[in-house]
């Protein structure tokens, strides 16, 4: 999950750079080919991108404590989620889409917050947008585990030195919180795009990069290349090149072209959904009716078009950049530290009200470690690497002792 470029210090997520790459520049001749950009935008209108990242990581908890399969999480609870919330739980069961709304959300921000930067102050964004909160969440996850009788068990502690990599997937080593998994789909596309960062951000660069990766994509399983597999990741690309299509909209207006690659994007993304194999959702535990999942997978789409067209520029609430800056804290805790609750106290107190009162504590939680340890590291951290010299020349040599 991707954070958005905020103003310093802050964490995900709020409008890249404080709203200001938000705002296209007015250039005094256009290349053919590209479409004019539109006046200048409100950056408020990036409130509703934040208020829907913080419903799609909301979405996850919720799935992770009400809508998981029996197969997987028996154990939790002491007896089956069906038992317990008999009605919610096909509902909740969907929450686990929400990741999917979150790479769409990613091409977009991402994107955005790359606009005009070099690649040195694009590397130094994504490092510091995503590591300090990321060890952060290791080390209170290892706690949690290792001084607990969860349902995690004591795994070996080898796993937490690949973890704090975050190259735990290419590596072959077990995520430490299941959660962890969508961290590789976000690092191949910074890894990726930072190509195109490096050769410099333009409307045919971008929209190049969307069809090379579509076809990557597609091209990946049936060629048997694992390479090519582990750094397209088909099933999560459609969504963030959909989602950089949709950002040239909101910076370029929208054309043809553009539509034709969501358009694209959506198709794929539908058919890794709904493959009966190789896709992430595991038909024997969870088999809804395919059309609802047709359904919540375009509303999202439809989503980020009406903020990419600007529909939603009347949605304003500093409120919902707050909620943003916890996104991103919210979604690496919540599992290890709900689940263990659950597991410790769902025999003794009421399921919904766990469940409430959990999540609430969690979002007081996330803000916390947001704002008085995420933000005050990421801060050291920036300034630290923008004093640093990035450079592949050797230093001058010591000088002989006499």
């Amino acid at each position: 999950m991707a954070q958005a470029e905020q103003i310093p210090g802050s964490g995900p997520p709020a409008a890249p750079d404080g709203g200001r790459s938000a705002v296209p520049e007015r250039v005094a001749a256009r290349p053919a080919g590209r479409p004019a950009a539109r006046p200048a935008a409100h950056k408020d209108r990036l409130a509703a991108l934040d208020g829907l990242r913080f419903l799609a990581a909301l979405s996850v908890v919720l799935f992770h404590f009400v809508g998981q399969t029996p197969a997987a999480t028996i154990d939790v609870w002491g007896r089956p989620y069906q038992d317990l919330f008999p009605t919610a739980h096909r509902w909740f069961a969907f929450g686990r889409l929400g990741v999917d709304l979150f790479f769409l959300i990613s091409g977009f921000v991402i994107c955005m917050s790359a606009w005009g930067r070099t690649p040195r102050d694009f590397f130094i964004s994504r490092v510091t947008r995503l590591y300090p909160m990321y060890w952060i969440a290791i080390t209170v996850s290892a706690c949690v585990i290792y001084l607990t009788d969860g349902p995690f068990g004591h795994p070996n502690p080898r796993l937490l030195f690949g973890n704090f990599t975050m190259l735990q997937t290419p590596l072959g080593v077990d995520d430490l919180d299941p959660v962890y998994w969508t961290l590789w789909p976000e690092l191949c596309f910074y890894l990726t795009f930072a190509v195109v960062v490096w050769k410099g951000l333009s409307y045919r660069r971008v929209v190049i990069f969307c069809g090379l990766w579509t076809v990557a994509a597609v091209l990946a399983p049936a060629a048997r290349i694992p390479l090519l597999t582990l750094l397209a990741n088909p099933t999560s690309a459609p969504y963030f090149i959909a989602g950089m299509a949709f950002y040239l909209m909101y910076r370029y207006r929208s054309t043809p072209l553009l539509w034709g690659i969501v358009a694209m994007s959506w198709l794929l993304a539908l058919h890794f959904l709904l493959a009966a194999s190789g896709g992430r959702n595991n038909w024997g535990t969870w088999s809804p009716w395919r059309g609802w999942l047709v359904l919540v997978t375009s509303v999202f789409f439809l989503l980020l078009a009406a903020i990419a067209l600007g529909w939603t520029r009347w949605i304003k609430g500093r409120w919902l950049t707050v909620a943003g800056t916890m996104t991103f804290p919210l979604y690496l805790t919540h599992d290890t530290i709900g689940i263990t609750i659950a597991h410790t106290y769902g025999d003794r107190v009421d399921p919904w009200l766990l469940v409430g009162t959990t999540t609430a504590g969690l979002i007081v939680l996330a803000y916390l470690l947001h704002r008085f340890v995420e933000r005050p590291v990421a801060v050291a951290m920036r300034r630290s690497l923008n004093s640093a010299a990035f450079t592949l020349h050797p230093p001058q040599p010591r000088g002989r002792p006499d």
